[in-house]
């Protein structure tokens, strides 16, 4: 079994529960509380810029050029798929992208940033990758899982979110990372890197605990 098949199966449990959080299935449903929407938009938002300083990482570190273009190509294709589409919602919400970005990150957000960052900065590529790709694999899986919650979904603006990662374009995206994962595993390390994608995945499912309760810093 390739490593990504392999991380999957064992964060079955995890990503079970992720496809069950109440924020997915409302937002599905399109009766998710916009107060709840509106700071998850935010949230993510911020969360993206982290993301595309920690691919920025991957393609510094990588010793193979296939892997640092992938790593470029993938953060410039994921800004213009999930980013720009965000500020568009940002937009319809009545927000402006400066006063995003001037919000810190709640504490969970901060803490999953943080975990992809200095994976990227301390470990090897192909850790730096397995730690990014729950991100991209489980908003996959959610649009494939709840597609006919969607097809019931009256709320435009949800529906406008949910589209993205519907396209043919974010499967390509994500199964471009899925393909570059598998490729430069050379069979070692299981364990360590296992313990990173869990740790990914959990935070995934902390994600959409924290913008359901809409957490703040004490």
């Amino acid at each position: 079994m390739k490593l990504a098949e392999r991380l999957r199966r064992d964060a079955e449990e995890i990503w079970g529960r992720i496809k069950q959080h109440p924020f997915v299935l409302e937002l599905y449903r399109g009766t998710l509380p916009l107060e709840k929407f509106k700071y998850y938009v935010i949230q993510d938002y911020n969360y993206l810029v982290g993301m595309a300083k920690a691919f920025s990482l991957l393609a510094a570190k990588a010793e193979r050029h296939n892997v640092m273009e992938e790593a470029l190509q993938i953060a410039f294709q994921d800004a213009s798929i999930e980013m720009r589409n965000y500020e568009e919602i940002l937009g319809e919400l009545g927000l402006s992208l400066s006063k995003v970005l001037e919000i810190e990150p709640a504490p969970t957000n901060t803490a999953y940033t943080n975990h992809m960052i200095a994976t990227c900065c301390l470990k090897p590529p192909i850790d730096c990758m397995v730690a990014m790709i729950p991100c991209f694999w489980t908003y996959l899986e959610l649009a494939e899982t709840h597609r006919s919650l969607a097809e019931e979904n009256r709320n435009k603006l949800y529906l406008k979110w949910i589209k993205a990662y519907e396209s043919e374009e974010y499967r390509s995206l994500t199964e471009r990372l899925i393909r570059l994962v598998n490729e430069e595993w050379n069979g070692e390390r299981y364990s360590e890197l296992r313990r990173i994608f869990l740790r990914s995945s959990r935070y995934e499912l902390m994600f959409w605990d924290m913008a359901y309760r809409l957490e703040a810093w004490p």
